[in-house]
């Protein structure tokens, strides 16, 4: 299918993201796992909150969001591809392994799948993107792939990470997956530079009070 498309979305994955495309007579697929520090229980509990998922896509600029039987609606615009989406996505959990199915009633992505696996101390997820076949890159219809793939994986375990060292923090939970989730990725960007810049501010503030008090 994306043999074009696919490779830029694939070669500036960080370490931590091992992404792969996979082609077979029935369709193609684009794959990227990580390991995370959680038990393959607590990842699972974690992934079916489909909306907080979703939202942690960086190039994901979710519009409306609707809960539905057996799972949800929502439109988005694609950052990655500039492609506007608006779907009907269907939930089921998945045998033999722990993992869940995402499937889109409208869009060139057939479905997600997002599996779970032991990994040492912690758990493996392995999320793989279902396309129909497309043999011509020239086909207009790769220009819909989503690249977004590799950057949701590798901010879905930036997540998880910073969830497992800091969720003891008041107010962590709450700030970083309600409010900030609540806003399009770019002014979440800002907000976190603005964050940062008044948090520099301000030990710069401090040391400056401690060297006029050392110095008097």
């Amino acid at each position: 299918m994306s043999a074009d498309g696919r490779a830029t979305a694939i070669s500036d994955a960080p370490e931590e993201v091992r992404p792969e495309e996979v082609q077979s007579p029935s369709g193609d697929s684009a794959r990227a796992e990580t390991e995370v520090p959680l038990s393959p229980a607590a990842l699972l509990e974690f992934l079916r909150d489909s909306e907080r998922l979703f939202r942690l896509n960086p190039h994901l600029e979710i519009e409306a969001w609707q809960p539905a039987p057996g799972g949800f609606r929502f439109a988005a615009k694609n950052e990655s591809n500039g492609r506007r989406i608006e779907t009907a996505v269907i939930v089921e959990a998945a045998s033999p392994k722990d993992s869940l199915v995402l499937s889109y009633a409208d869009g060139l992505k057939r479905s997600t799948t997002l599996a779970v696996e032991p990994a040492g101390t912690g758990a493996r997820l392995v999320v793989t993107e279902h396309y129909p076949r497309i043999e011509d890159p020239r086909d207009p219809r790769v220009a819909d792939v989503d690249r977004s793939l590799v950057p949701w994986v590798a901010a879905l375990r930036r997540h998880l990470i910073a969830r497992a060292r800091w969720n003891w923090l008041p107010g962590w939970q709450w700030w970083n997956e309600r409010f900030l989730l609540g806003m399009p990725p770019p002014h979440r960007r800002i907000v976190r530079l603005i964050v940062w810049v008044s948090a520099l501010e301000f030990v710069v503030f401090l040391g400056a009070i401690v060297i006029l008090r050392l110095s008097s």
